[in-house]
């Protein structure tokens, strides 16, 4: 019964346009892998996440929080059409409205399956998000990046040979750092905004623009706990030359080298 919802659950990527790749890895500590990705580049739509709750609970929840935000803009891409199409002004707001009736709409989703479960606020099975969408929705006309996260999966971009990281950690260990180190760091893992475990979430949201030869990366902390930024940032230098599935492997197995202690799962995007 839950091989068939999880087959049920699983999109196959459509990969026509091969400016994008992603792989996913058990990793060299657990038995089984809750990460999932999505990869769309027709909808110009690509997320990561990095499920919680225990064997098959964590598996579900990435999965059915991609396959639920991939549906609710999918039905929306004749909006986008329309709004290009009008020029319209508003189309920042627009979009991050949009993500985030999407995300809302994955952890309305996720956290039903807890609340039916009889689990209490704050538990059950739960994912962090990151992913961003490609849209041209602006008066320029320049291709932007909308990029959205719920959790400490990341999302970089790679530039001139320098790395960057767009998204933000809702880790307390993050807070820690922003609020001066007092006291005691807290552990890098514990998070405090998933999608799932609570009734309300809202997603942290952020446009850029679209450079020549940037390169975006987005991972589980199964990549980023393992390998530093400066880690990070040297492979992708050192294998610039390589196809993005290279790269991306390549990526994985320093990870593992280093401990593959999660899940690691990697998606690489040059627009």
């Amino acid at each position: 019964m839950l091989n068939k919802l999880l087959n049920k659950l699983t999109y196959k990527p459509d990969t026509i346009f091969l400016y994008s790749a992603g792989i996913s890895d058990v990793g060299k500590k657990r038995d089984h892998n809750e990460d999932s990705y999505l990869i769309d580049e027709r909808l110009g739509l690509f997320v990561v996440a990095d499920g919680m709750g225990g064997h098959e609970a964590g598996e579900v929840a990435s999965k059915l929080a991609i396959e639920t935000i991939l549906n609710h803009l999918k039905k929306l891409d004749i909006t986008y059409k329309q709004l290009s199409s009008k020029g319209n002004n508003n189309s920042t707001m627009v979009i991050s409205s949009l993500l985030q009736d999407a995300v809302e709409d994955a952890n309305n989703q996720t956290h039903c399956y807890n609340l039916a479960k009889g689990l209490p606020e704050g538990k059950g099975m739960g994912t962090t998000l990151t992913g961003f969408l490609i849209s041209s929705l602006n008066t320029s006309g320049k291709k932007q990046i909308y990029s959205f996260n719920v959790g400490d999966s990341r999302t970089y971009s790679f530039r001139k040979g320098h790395l960057k990281q767009l998204s933000t950690d809702h880790s307390h260990y993050q807070l820690w750092l922003e609020t001066g180190k007092e006291g005691p760091a807290p552990k890098h893992n514990i998070i405090y905004k998933a999608i799932g475990p609570w009734k309300r979430v809202v997603a942290e949201q952020h446009t850029f623009s679209i450079h020549t030869n940037e390169l975006f990366l987005l991972c589980s902390d199964g990549l980023s706990d393992m390998l530093s930024n400066k880690d990070i940032q040297e492979i992708l230098k050192t294998h610039s030359k390589k196809t993005l599935k290279e790269i991306a492997q390549v990526l994985v197995d320093a990870a593992n080298e280093a401990g593959g202690k999660d899940n690691i799962t990697v998606i690489l995007v040059k627009p």
